[in-house]
């Protein structure tokens, strides 16, 4: 088989059957990526007899990236995105069994998309876009909850199912960032120039124009982890000139400089953001210096500036990427 992009994938093949009145009728053990009729699977999503039946609904979609754990197939993406922009509709309608359903679907996205078919890149290829795009909609609506929180003194019960529910948003927003990462460091050699040809990958990710989602999520991230992922795949996608562009115009740079102010002198972050606010300033000089010619902008930076340099306590972290 063949790998989108390049990736050097496989997928098992069986020659189980799936019966078409119960699409997951097969054990995941003896079900192949072909076995899945998605027709069943939203026939059952949306009936007006089973349109209720959340745990089933779930189920099928964890049933469905059992199946495609070494990746999806190309010739399933319109399907995909038809289920995964439904189970996010759900999400957000305050059914948050979905969510880790979410989450193993982002999870097998990170994964390489498979092609059985030579023709099957120029085939179904226009349709990865829209699937990542949609992928991203629903960082907005896996943000922590608002500041209120909870009470302490609520029942035991009431506070644990809270308490996961704010576990499985961040898992949402880690997985999601994690696909993105995937995404965007494949391809890149350290020795090739890409800023203005890119990657296969990169070209997907700034069609569909990602940027904005990760700016809006991005400013009220609040896990270490999802931050340093998210910080991780911005610097690779900072590397091709029209994702350079679109980081300046979605208004990122003032969420990477309040990000660099708050965790001074934690290399970690601070050398992943100066690199990307590195990155911007040589590929899009012109709109960096707009962004950062913003007194609130400007100012935060210089003190980030005077801070690093005068108090500094390691020699890595006065250093800026020069490459």
């Amino acid at each position: 088989m063949a790998v989108v992009a390049g990736w050097l994938a496989a997928v098992s093949a069986s020659n189980a059957k799936a019966e078409i009145a119960n699409p997951m009728a097969v054990t995941d053990g003896g079900m192949a990526p072909d076995d899945i009729n998605f027709r069943e699977i939203m026939k059952l999503m949306t009936s007006k007899h089973t349109v209720e039946l959340v745990d089933r609904h779930v189920s099928a979609m964890r049933k469905v990236c059992r199946a495609c754990k070494n990746g999806f197939l190309l010739k399933h993406l319109e399907s995909l995105v038809a289920l995964l922009k439904l189970a996010v509709e759900r999400y957000a309608k305050g059914q948050e069994e979905f969510g880790v359903a979410i989450c193993d679907f982002t999870r097998v996205a990170s994964q390489p998309f498979v092609s059985c078919k030579a023709s099957d890149m120029i085939k179904y290829g226009s349709h990865l876009p829209t699937f990542i795009k949609v992928l991203v909609q629903v960082l907005k609506h896996a943000l922590p909850p608002p500041g209120e929180g909870i009470s302490d003194n609520e029942d035991p019960e009431v506070l644990a199912a809270y308490e996961q529910k704010l576990a499985t948003r961040e898992k949402i927003r880690i997985e999601v960032a994690h696909t993105l990462a995937c995404w965007s460091r494949f391809g890149l050699d350290e020795d090739s120039t890409v800023a203005d040809c890119g990657t296969p990958n990169l070209r997907i990710l700034k069609q569909s124009q990602v940027m904005d989602a990760v700016s809006a999520s991005f400013g009220e991230e609040v896990c270490t982890e999802a931050i340093l992922i998210t910080l991780g795949a911005i610097r690779d996608m900072s590397l091709y000139r029209p994702l350079a562009r679109q980081i300046t115009n979605c208004g990122l740079i003032s969420n990477l400089v309040h990000h660099i102010r708050i965790n001074l002198i934690q290399a970690d972050v601070l050398l992943v953001a100066a690199e990307i606010l590195w990155n911007v300033l040589e590929l899009d000089w012109e709109g960096a210096a707009e962004a950062f010619g913003q007194a609130e902008i400007i100012e935060c930076f210089r003190d980030c500036m005077d801070t690093v340099m005068t108090h500094g306590y390691r020699f890595k972290d006065r250093i800026f990427p020069m490459t």
